[in-house]
Parts: C-alpha cells; sequence; structure tokens
C-alpha cells in the first residue's frame, strides 16, 4: 500500500506530518510523491486565513471528485478541528484526523471504512520520524498555546498546551543528527510556553541545554516562534541559553499591530512599549541577532491612526524579516463578531507595509555585501545551479554552485535583495 502525503501550513503541520510518515513507515507502508500513483491520500490542512481555508475547499474538492471510489482519502490538520462540517460537506468519502489524533494514522490508512479520530491527546511517549531526503528536520517540542487571540483559529483547532517530555525530544534530536540531518527545527504554536504544562521547572531554556549538553554532532537548532506576553516569562534565561554555538541567533516574535489600543482588542498580553523593550534588550545581549516578525493589518478596530503607528514601529525596530497578513474573519473567534475594515483599505494598508519593509530589510542586508560568512547549506535552490544556505543569524544566502547540502563552508557575499543575500564560495 502506497501512501501520498500533501502538507500546508507552518513548521507544527510539517512536523505533524513527518510524524505521520513515521508512523507509517514503522508499520511497513510506503509512500509516493504522486497523487495518482497512491492507494491512500492524506491531506494536512491550513485554515489560519480565509484564503487559506479556500484553499483547502479546492483542494479537497478536487482530491474528492478524482478519487473518491477509486482511493482512501484521509484529511487530517487544523480545518478537520475547526471546521469538520464544512470537510464533511465537501468530501464525504474522507476519513477525518484532528492534529491531537495523528497517533491514530495507521489505523486511519489501514481501516476498510470509513473513520473519524476527532478527539483525545496523541501520544508523547516518542516522536517517530520517517526516513526522508534533505538534511532540515522539523519535530514538535509542545501541541497548543496558552494564549486568547481574538482572531486565532488555530488555538480553537489545538487546544491547550501540551510538551513533549524532554527525554523524548532529546533521543528524537539524537536519532536525526545521527542519521544526518544538520539543521533540527523545534516547532510549536508558541515555543515560548514549552514545559508550562509538565508540573516542574523545565522550560525552553532548560530544554535548549540539554539537547546541547546530551547530544554530540555537527548540527543547528532553530527555534520556532514564540509569543511575546509568554517569552517575558523565559527572557533573560533564553537569551543566555542561544548564546550557544549550536543554537540559530533568530527569534520569531509576532508584534501583529504598533498600536495599543488595537493589540488590547487583539488581547495580545503585552504593550508596544513592552515589545520594543524586548528587542532592545536581546539585540544588546546578541548583536548578530536577527529578529522576524508578523503584522496583521485591517484587524477590527485598526483606523488609519493604528496603522500609522504600526509603520512607525516599522520604521524605529527595523525588522529582518516580516510576514505580512491581512485580517480575515475567522469562523468562532471573538473577532469575527466585531466591525469589518473594508477589504481595500486592508489591500492598501498591506502594499504600504511591504514597501517600507522591503525598503528596511534591503538597507539591512547591503551592510552585509563585502563581507565573510560561514554558511551551513540546507536547501538546493530555486534556480538550477543554486543552493541556499544559513548564517548563524539564520540569514538566508543563495550561492551559485553544485554544492552538497549539509556542508558548512565560507563564502564571499557580493549582492542582496531585500530578503536574502547573494555569495561565491570563499576563493580564499
Amino acid at each position: 500500500m502506497r501512501v501520498y502525503v500533501e502538507t500546508y501550513g507552518c513548521t507544527l503541520n510539517q512536523a505533524d506530518s513527518m510524524i505521520m510518515r513515521g508512523y507509517l513507515e514503522e508499520a511497513g507502508l510506503g509512500f509516493t510523491d504522486s497523487p495518482e500513483d497512491a492507494d491512500v491520500i492524506v491531506i494536512n490542512t491550513c485554515v489560519v486565513r480565509k484564503d487559506s481555508e479556500e484553499r483547502m475547499i479546492k483542494r479537497i474538492s478536487e482530491i474528492e471528485t478524482l478519487y473518491s471510489g477509486s482511493k482512501k482519502i484521509i484529511v487530517a490538520g487544523c480545518m478537520v478541528s475547526s471546521m469538520p462540517a464544512t470537510v464533511k460537506k465537501i468530501a464525504p468519502s474522507a476519513s477525518l484526523i484532528t492534529p491531537s489524533s495523528v497517533d491514530r494514522i495507521v489505523d486511519a490508512v489501514t481501516s476498510r471504512e470509513r473513520v473519524e479520530y476527532l478527539g483525545g491527546f496523541r501520544a508523547v511517549n516518542r516522536i517517530p520520524l520517517p526516513r526522508v531526503r534533505g538534511v532540515i528536520a522539523p519535530i514538535p517540542i509542545s501541541e497548543g498555546c496558552l494564549s486568547d487571540c481574538s482572531f486565532c483559529i488555530t488555538k480553537i483547532s489545538r487546544g491547550g498546551v501540551r510538551s513533549y517530555p524532554p527525554r523524548v525530544i532529546v533521543d528524537t534530536v539524537r536519532d536525526l543528527v545521527s542519521r544526518g540531518y544538520k539543521e533540527i527545527e523545534l516547532a510549536s504554536q508558541d515555543s515560548a510556553v514549552y514545559g508550562f504544562d509538565l508540573g516542574k521547572r523545565f522550560l525552553l531554556p532548560d530544554l535548549l541545554r540539554e539537547i546541547e549538553e546530551r547530544v554530540e554532532g555537527d548540527y543547528m537548532l532553530r527555534v520556532g516562534m514564540m509569543n511575546p506576553q509568554w517569552l517575558w516569562k523565559i527572557f533573560d534565561d533564553l537569551v543566555e541559553a542561544m548564546k550557544s554555538p549550536r543554537i540559530y541567533k533568530f527569534l520569531h516574535i509576532p508584534v501583529q499591530s504598533g498600536d495599543n489600543r488595537v493589540l488590547r482588542i487583539m488581547k495580545r498580553g503585552y504593550s508596544v512599549e513592552e515589545f520594543e523593550e524586548m528587542v532592545e534588550e536581546v539585540r544588546r545581549k546578541i548583536p548578530e541577532i536577527t529578529i522576524a516578525t508578523d503584522i496583521i493589518v485591517g484587524h477590527p478596530g485598526e483606523d488609519e491612526e493604528a496603522f500609522k503607528n504600526t509603520l512607525d514601529l516599522l520604521e524605529r525596530v527595523r525588522f529582518d524579516r516580516v510576514h505580512i497578513a491581512q485580517y480575515s474573519v475567522r469562523p468562532l473567534t471573538e473577532a469575527a463578531a466585531m466591525p469589518q475594515v473594508p477589504e481595500h483599505i486592508k489591500k492598501r494598508r498591506s502594499t504600504e507595509v511591504q514597501k517600507v519593509q522591503e525598503k528596511i530589510g534591503l538597507e539591512i542586508h547591503r551592510q552585509y555585501i563585502g563581507s565573510r560568512a560561514r554558511v551551513l547549506v540546507t536547501e538546493k535552490g530555486f534556480r538550477e545551479g543554486t543552493v541556499i544556505a544559513r548564517t548563524i543569524s539564520y540569514r538566508q544566502v543563495v550561492i551559485k554552485g553544485d554544492i552538497p547540502l549539509g556542508s558548512s563552508i565560507d563564502v564571499d557575499i557580493e549582492d542582496a535583495t531585500f530578503f536574502d543575500l547573494r555569495a561565491r564560495l570563499d576563493s580564499r
């Protein structure tokens, strides 16, 4: 029996797909890269925004139309948790499995009947991962979060925080490194709350130190997204832990808005001033740090003054990377019932933020032209004859040449865009 797995969404969703493949591989099942060649099709969904939902509806409908009756179809992921009735309507033949039930994937695949695994808690005593190509491996360190943001459907989909035991994570990292993986992505809905549910004082900084002390080898750790509200709780200890040479100097801290009134409407749990203080402090202690953030434009309550405050924040903080999203109504969330900002205003604001950030990103990256950097080659490039590498600060570097993945090399930075650096092999 051959299985095709199609994944959408965040790093945590990618990790969930890896886990499902791990369980299936242990059960002796094979895989294919084509739905046409598969006996079973698994679609791991994302509905974080309205456009994501529309893409999922279109794709699931296509799969149902093409393969219902001839192949087993399984829909997994956040859409199953938050919108099960919609999934059943567009794909009545599909079996359903929520993120909390990914350890039931073998049962779902091998069952002769349509099944639904919609509740419960996934097993956290181990993290089975398949043998796949490449040198990057995402692994989950926790499920769910502790926040209650007014716009977010993911909390509804994944629930409260549930952390994997440290021993399980350390053993998984050790196994991955022994297989030749070079970049380990610690995935979570909110990495800052790792361990808050474990009943003992063992939090994210402790986990990072434990991995470094107990896992030997040549590898880099990337810490996933952290909400500012909870990052404050572990801030000093985390900054010290991140000084390790095995951890990318990279933080993804979503600010979402530069206006305090909008942040209160969003129920984010911090102020603009607190956020800026955090960024200033981490840059002081780790000068090479890369800071990425998220911005939502057009959230209910965002007027022109509030939007200007967001633009002003971008100019003051000068983030290295900004992920921009136009607010979209998500079912079952508080913000869905609030007065909405017109679509044309959202689009205009998104364009303005993009222009500001492209200017800032290019100015930041141009400072690196003419410098040398040690990088880890992690992926094949989008253009033939190129590879993608990462600096210690997790800056993306595009290099011409057929360089083996997993190589650590010295390069000369020759050019830059707002998004990445361009380099050639160091000739010295």
